[in-house]
């Protein structure tokens, strides 16, 4: 029964390790508005939780968007990880965050050092959904997305600062049906949202280096909070993401999202969930599983 379940979402935040701590998010800062929200270095009992001890004593950041909103994205200073390159492995893969023009950043962006991937332009030819793509100085892929003001598409959300939050977490997997199934028989207040079978997601194609018009499938399924997680069907090229020993993955390393509850957890945590002092968990008790493409989920209780 659902409520025998854990909640899942609305999605808190993302972690992403960095090279260059300092190279890695003054971008945001300076072209995006984002505002450090907290700083300092990995504690014992965080590296604990991730099971990850090689970063304990790392330093981070936490950066949140302009309009206060309380998803955040946190970057943690760590060796790179040779050969790593996003959109080939299994994982969280890009951040897409809402924002209000998107056809006024490549102007705000020239210069900065963001790479422009693609963009921008309608997701398809009957969307009212235009967004952009970038990449980050830590192999992290931004989807930079305007959704119309309208009330055609009340899951999700319009910005409220010229770049905003995250609202959706794209997942590279092996089997995108399998995976959509897990989080809805894992977790309570998850839906099922839409199923293309058949498309082309020239970032990831372009990528794995793949020939023009391969096509694969995404799907998607709905959290609180009017965010989403998208589970892409990655081609067979596509590996598991290498990393470091006792490190997190490399690029966008784990995912937040809120729960009710740990305790109804019925999959093993990577370590035994504890309360983590300051921000972003300000004392919540936090927990961290693994999913069917090896992507990491960290649960804040709230």
């Amino acid at each position: 029964m659902a409520n025998d379940k854990a909640v899942l979402g609305p999605i808190a935040g993302a972690t992403v390790l960095a090279p260059d701590l300092e190279a890695a998010t003054a971008p945001y800062i300076d072209y995006l508005g984002y505002r450090v929200l907290n700083s300092g270095t990995v504690s014992a009992d965080q590296a604990a939780v991730w099971n990850a001890e090689a970063h304990a004593g790392a330093a981070y950041k936490v950066l949140g968007p302009e309009s206060g909103e309380r998803q955040w994205i946190r970057f943690v200073e760590a060796p790179p990880v040779s050969g790593y390159k996003a959109m080939t492995t299994f994982g969280w893969h890009s951040m897409e965050i809402v924002v209000a023009d998107v056809d006024s950043i490549p102007a705000k962006l020239k210069g900065s050092p963001f790479k422009h991937l693609a963009g921008p332009k309608n997701l398809g030819s009957t969307s009212s959904i235009r967004a952009m793509q970038v990449l980050g100085r830590a192999e992290e892929v931004l989807y930079l997305t305007q959704i119309p003001d309208d009330g055609s598409l009340p899951h999700l959300p319009i910005a409220k600062s010229f770049i905003d939050r995250i609202f959706i977490m794209p997942l590279g997997t092996p089997d995108m049906m399998k995976s959509r199934d897990w989080y809805m028989e894992t977790f309570a207040q998850v839906e099922a949202g839409i199923v293309a079978p058949d498309i082309e997601l020239r970032l990831v194609t372009d990528a794995m280096g793949l020939p023009e018009g391969t096509k694969m499938g995404i799907c998607t399924v709905k959290l609180g909070g009017q965010t989403l997680i998208e589970i892409d069907d990655y081609p067979a090229s596509a590996k598991a993401r290498p990393r470091n020993t006792g490190s997190l993955p490399p690029g966008i390393a784990t995912v937040s999202f809120v729960t009710d509850s740990l305790d109804k957890f019925g999959l093993p945590f990577r370590a035994p969930p504890r309360a983590l002092a300051g921000a972003p968990y300000d004392g919540k008790r936090v927990g961290v599983t693994t999913g069917l493409a090896g992507e990491l989920i960290e649960l804040v209780e709230e």
